[in-house]
């Protein structure tokens, strides 16, 4: 299934904007998952798009006023936390997040026109790229040597200008290098999807407070390296004002660490409130970066007062989505519902592997121990309603799937890391 390229005109055909022109950086270059979430934003048609080779220079752009905001991502639900942009906005001056985009991921394999498959030597991607296609490529290409890129799209560029043999990218970016989809839907994980945010400089164009707030996210640095400060981390998310909050430290290449936190709800919300006070005082120079909306309710990024289209909602009164914003975000919760329930069919069936591997060991059906670890799992990263949902998927797995008899539970969710790259 090739990957649709959401359009961005220069301009509409009727000549008139829907919101403010606005400039936008984004990690590139030309052809990254990021730039297809940055364009998937109707406030982006017609405004002038800027690639930045690192997260550090897209938010120097932002900084310096040459971009009023870029989109970066800052997690994949396979190969988690992505690193470079939160290093990146530790560092930046001040940011604020206008809003989030979750986008689904399918990678393909890319070579120049000609190139076998047996001719693959090198392979090339983002280290995220890597890991989510590492047993696809061990099986295929078991003797291929990893590039780590900057960027899936710097991995095609090396493609077509003979620097490696293969990339590992999405597959809208072959027509932009002059390459062949060799193969696609190499993931090892069906599903998987990565979160954007867009950052722009507080008080700058566009950061006006938004109507909603669903998530607020904090970012700083701490002295000692991730495998020093777990005891921290542990105990802040055993507080009880605390286990809503996904919390995520990274190195920061100094000898330090990273933390990223992400509170349910904006500070509006007395709860919320208190969680991000806790946080900063237990973590001095913990700083925020803004409540904003979730990729579930995303408003109008500072409509013009002088709009020529009314925008209504479903009920025909004034909101922040217009009905086309609607039925596009109505069509991303449909795709990403396909891709999770894929990947609950993939859970299903390993589910009866390891139920089987156990019994026909003698050992038990259900593992308690492991049950209250994936619910403590699910309630950290989703909060008080994790818990029912990891209860559902247990009990899912405890009774069969399409009247198939009990099977047990497998106790287990996590998949050792892929030895590549």
């Amino acid at each position: 299934m090739r990957t649709p390229v959401p359009d961005n005109p220069a301009r509409p055909a009727s000549g008139r904007l829907p919101y403010p022109e606005r400039r936008f950086a984004y990690l590139g270059p030309e052809g990254t998952f990021t730039e297809l979430a940055l364009r998937s934003l109707s406030e982006a048609a017609g405004s002038a798009l800027a690639p930045a080779a690192t997260a550090v220079d897209a938010l120097a752009l932002v900084s310096r006023g040459a971009v009023d905001a870029a989109m970066l991502p800052v997690h994949n639900t396979v190969a988690g936390v992505v690193a470079d942009t939160v290093r990146a906005l530790a560092e930046s001056p001040a940011m604020t997040v206008l809003r989030e985009v979750v986008f689904p991921v399918d990678f393909a394999l890319l070579v120049r026109p000609g190139t076998p498959l047996a001719r693959v030597g090198t392979v090339s991607g983002h280290p995220h790229a890597g890991t989510q296609v590492a047993g696809w490529l061990d099986r295929r290409v078991p003797r291929a040597r990893w590039i780590p890129a900057p960027s899936n799209a710097e991995a095609a560029r090396r493609v077509r200008d003979g620097e490696c043999d293969a990339a590992v990218a999405g597959d809208f970016a072959a027509a932009q290098y002059g390459l062949k989809v060799l193969f696609t839907g190499i993931q090892d994980t069906a599903g998987a999807a990565t979160r954007f945010l867009l950052c722009a400089r507080p008080g700058g164009p566009g950061t006006r407070h938004p109507a909603r707030a669903d998530r607020t996210s904090l970012v700083g640095r701490l002295p000692d390296r991730p495998e020093d400060v777990g005891g921290l981390v542990d105990g802040l998310r055993r507080h009880p004002f605390l286990r809503a909050v996904s919390l995520r430290t990274v190195s920061d290449g100094r000898g330090g660490s990273v933390l990223f936190a992400d509170c349910p709800g904006g500070t509006d919300r007395p709860a919320t409130a208190r969680a991000v006070g806790l946080l900063r005082l237990r973590v001095p120079g913990l700083r925020s970066l803004g409540s904003y909306p979730s990729a579930a309710h995303v408003p109008s990024y500072e409509r013009s007062k002088t709009m020529d289209t009314e925008i209504t909602s479903e009920a025909g009164g004034p909101t922040g989505l217009a009905s086309g914003d609607i039925a596009r975000l109505r069509e991303q919760i449909d795709a990403l519902d396909r891709f999770l329930i894929g990947t609950l069919k993939q859970r299903l069936e390993t589910s009866r592997e390891i139920q089987r591997i156990r019994t026909g060991s003698g050992g038990s059906h259900v593992d308690s121990g492991r049950e209250v670890s994936i619910r403590g799992r699910y309630t950290d990263e989703l909060g008080e309603g994790g818990a029912g949902v990891a209860e559902a998927l247990l009990e899912m797995c405890r009774g069969g799937h399409r009247g198939e008899p009990p099977t047990g539970h497998d106790g287990d969710t996590v998949a050792p890391p892929p030895s590549r790259p």
